[in-house]
Parts: structure tokens; sequence; C-alpha cells
């Protein structure tokens, strides 16, 4: 059993396959440039999500056409707030020859937060925490074996 996903991206942007979910493509186009802070030319990923997740039901992504940050951090690829079941991830920083598979990688990534999962230690596993393009390139789109027990056992 795969656990259920909405992803909502701007049109041209997926479908995708995110092998570790059943996923429902939404287009969307996403409002972030009232989030965007004019001394950073960046959007504030927790205000973002927050507004975002004004009546969603179950797990969502949503892909977002800017460059993401969050207080302490000079970017984020993604944030994710499982009390409200909204994450987003930032397109800006995984653009190039890659993108699809990163954007695959980064969205798995927030959707296992959704779920409950945390950062993992194993740099293979798509809950490692990308600090870089490097770490995303690195890791797989796959969960672990202990993370992905954690995650079935989240759905019982």
């Amino acid at each position: 059993m795969r656990p259920r996903l909405v992803v909502a991206a701007p049109p041209g942007v997926g479908p995708l396959e995110v092998p570790e979910f059943d996923v429902e493509w939404r287009a969307a186009e996403i409002p972030y440039t009232k989030f965007i802070e004019p001394a950073r030319g960046q959007c504030r990923a927790d205000k973002l999500v927050a507004a975002l997740s004004s009546g969603v039901a179950e797990p969502t992504v949503y892909v977002v056409d800017c460059d993401g940050y969050y207080p302490g951090l000079n970017f984020v690829f993604g944030l994710a707030a499982p009390a409200l079941k909204t994450a987003a991830v930032f397109t800006a920083r995984l653009r190039g020859p890659r993108f699809e598979e990163r954007l695959v990688k980064e969205i798995t990534h927030e959707a296992g937060h959704l779920y409950g999962l945390g950062h993992c230690q194993n740099p293979r596993c798509v809950m490692h925490f990308s600090n870089s393009l490097l770490d995303t390139d690195y890791k797989s789109p796959f969960f672990c074996d202990n993370c992905r027990r954690r995650l079935l056992r989240s759905l019982r």
C-alpha cells in the first residue's frame, strides 16, 4: 500500500512518477509573489505554506517557481508543515539538466515529512537533508528500509 499525495504544480510541470506515492497531479498557478521579501528576492517559505494550507484536506505538495528561504537558512529546496498537511517545493535552485529527477526527490522528501518522517542519516535515502544540489543529486528517490518501515507504520 502506497500513501496518497496531491501535487499541485504550474502548467507544464509534471505529471512525474513519484515512486513512493500514489499521486494525483493538479495544475495550479501558485500565487507566491506577495510572499517574496524584497530585500532578499526570495519567497518566505513558512508564510507561503501556511497560506496554501487553507482548505487542504489531504497531504499536498505545491511546486512553486521561486527561490524559497526560511529564517536562519540561506535557502530551502522545500518546506513541510505536517500539522497543516501542506508542503512546498521551490524550483529555482533545482533547475538544470536533472530538474525532473531533483523535483521528484524533493517532492518525495517533503511528502515524507507530511507523513511524519524526519531527516535520515543515510545519505542515499530521500529523507536525508539536502544542503546542496550535490546532496540532492547523490540521494536516491526512494526511502531507505528504516524510513519505509516508519512510513508504513504511520499508515496503519
